[in-house]
C-alpha cells in the first residue's frame, strides 16, 4: 500500500493502532475462534456433532491476511525481517509442543495410544512440510498444526509480494492465490504438498488481506453496516450449518465468506468507536495460539482419566472444555509468554545500537 494512504487515513481516523494485537476485536474473535475449535474437537470426542466450531480455523485464516497487511502498510520490511518476525512467533511455541509430545509419547506411549512418532513424522512437522501421519490425515504430530503448514505458506507468498511495488502487492498476492486454486484440478490432489498448496482455503488469506487493506485506508462502513454485516455473517454460519451441506465441497463459499462479513463487521465496528473492554474474551483471544495448540491434547487426557470415574458423554465434554481453556491459558503464561520475550530481547540485542528496555515483555501477536 502506498505510504499516501496510510497518511490519509491517520488524519481521518487518527492514528493506526500500533499492533494488531491493539485492534481489540480482532483478539475478540481470536477467542471465539479458537474456543470454537475446542467446542468442535471436545463435541466430536464426546460423540455430539458440532461442526461449526471448526470454522474457527476460517476466522483464523482471515485474521491472519489482514493483520500481515496491517504490520506491513507503515513501513514496508524486507521479505527476510518479515520472515524472520513471522518465524519468531510461530516456531518457538510450536517446536517446543512439538518436542515435548514426542518425547511424551516415545517414553510413555501408553498415554498417547493414537499417536506413534517417528522421526520422518517429527522433522516434516517441525519443518511444516504437509504430509500424511499414521492415521492418513495430512495434519502433523499435532494436529491442529496442520493449519500452520497453510500459514506458513501464505508467508512465504507474502513475503515475496513484499518485493512488488506498494500499489500492485495486493494484486500480486491475489493472483498468485487465484492461480494456486485454478491449477489445483492439474496435479495430484491425494499428494499432500500439492493438496495445500493449491488448496483454495488460501484465498481466505486473500480476503484478509483486502479487508486490512480497506481497514488502512479508512474505507470501511459505520457503525450501522458494521453490525448489518456481523449479522450477516452469523446468518451465513447459521444457514449453512442447518442445511446440512458438505463444507469441503466449497468452504472457501460456505465458511470463508461469512467468516470474512463477520471479521469485516467486527474491525468496521471498532473503527467507528472504541469496543468496551471484554477481559475473558480478551484473556482468551491473547492465549488463542496456546489454547488452539494445546487443546486436543487436554482433551484427549481429559476424557482418558474419567472414563471411568463419570456416566455419560456429558460430564466428560465440560471437564474436557474447562481443561482445554485452562491449559491453553497456562501454556500461554508459563510458555508463550516467556518465550515471546526472550525472543524479542535478543532480536533486539542483535540490532546494531539498540537498547533493550527494562522489562521488555512480547507485544501482542500477531
Amino acid at each position: 500500500m502506498a505510504q499516501t494512504s496510510a497518511t490519509s487515513a491517520t488524519v481521518e481516523l487518527g492514528p493506526l493502532p500500533k499492533a494488531p494485537g491493539e485492534v481489540r476485536s480482532i483478539q475478540y474473535l481470536r477467542g471465539v475462534a479458537a474456543f470454537g475449535v475446542l467446542l468442535f474437537h471436545a463435541a466430536d470426542r464426546a460423540g455430539y456433532v458440532f461442526g461449526l466450531g471448526a470454522a474457527g480455523v476460517d476466522v483464523f485464516f482471515v485474521i491472519s491476511g489482514f493483520i500481515m497487511w496491517v504490520v506491513t502498510c507503515r513501513r514496508t520490511p524486507s521479505p527476510g525481517e518479515f520472515l524472520l518476525r513471522r518465524v519468531q512467533r510461530i516456531v518457538p511455541l510450536y517446536w517446543g509442543l512439538t518436542l515435548a509430545t514426542a518425547a511424551a509419547a516415545i517414553a510413555i506411549p501408553s498415554a498417547f495410544p493414537a499417536m506413534r512418532p517417528t522421526l520422518g513424522h517429527v522433522v516434516q512437522s517441525l519443518l511444516f512440510v504437509p504430509h500424511r501421519g499414521e492415521t492418513g490425515q495430512i495434519a502433523p504430530l499435532i494436529v491442529p498444526g496442520w493449519t500452520l503448514n497453510y500459514e506458513m505458506f501464505f508467508y512465504l507468498l507474502f513475503a515475496a509480494g513484499l518485493m512488488a511495488p506498494a500499489r500492485l502487492r495486493p494484486w500480486a498476492l491475489t493472483a498468485a492465490l487465484v492461480g494456486l486454486a485454478a491449477i489445483r484440478p492439474l496435479g495430484d490432489v491425494h499428494n499432500p504438498l500439492w493438496a495445500t498448496y493449491t488448496n483454495p482455503l488460501l484465498l481466505e488469506f486473500g480476503a484478509g488481506v483486502w479487508l486490512g487493506k480497506a481497514w488502512s485506508e479508512g474505507r470501511l462502513p459505520g457503525r450501522g453496516a458494521a453490525w448489518s454485516l456481523i449479522a450477516a455473517g452469523v446468518a451465513g454460519f447459521a444457514v449453512v450449518t442447518l442445511a446440512g451441506v458438505d463444507i469441503e465441497t466449497a468452504r472457501p463459499l460456505y465458511w470463508g465468506l461469512p467468516a470474512l462479513l463477520l471479521v469485516s463487521g467486527a474491525v468496521s465496528l471498532e473503527r467507528a468507536g472504541p469496543l468496551p473492554h471484554w477481559w475473558p474474551l480478551r484473556a482468551l483471544g491473547d492465549a488463542s495460539y496456546s489454547v488452539y495448540l494445546v487443546h486436543g491434547l487436554a482433551i484427549s487426557a481429559a476424557f482418558r482419566l474419567l472414563r471411568n470415574l463419570v456416566d455419560g458423554p456429558v460430564p466428560a465434554f465440560t471437564v474436557s472444555v474447562i481443561a482445554g481453556v485452562v491449559a491453553g491459558l497456562a501454556v500461554y503464561q508459563f510458555a508463550e509468554k516467556p518465550l515471546m520475550k526472550l525472543f524479542r530481547t535478543g532480536m533486539a540485542a542483535k540490532r546494531p545500537g539498540a537498547a533493550i528496555p527494562a522489562g521488555a515483555a512480547p507485544a501482542s501477536k500477531p
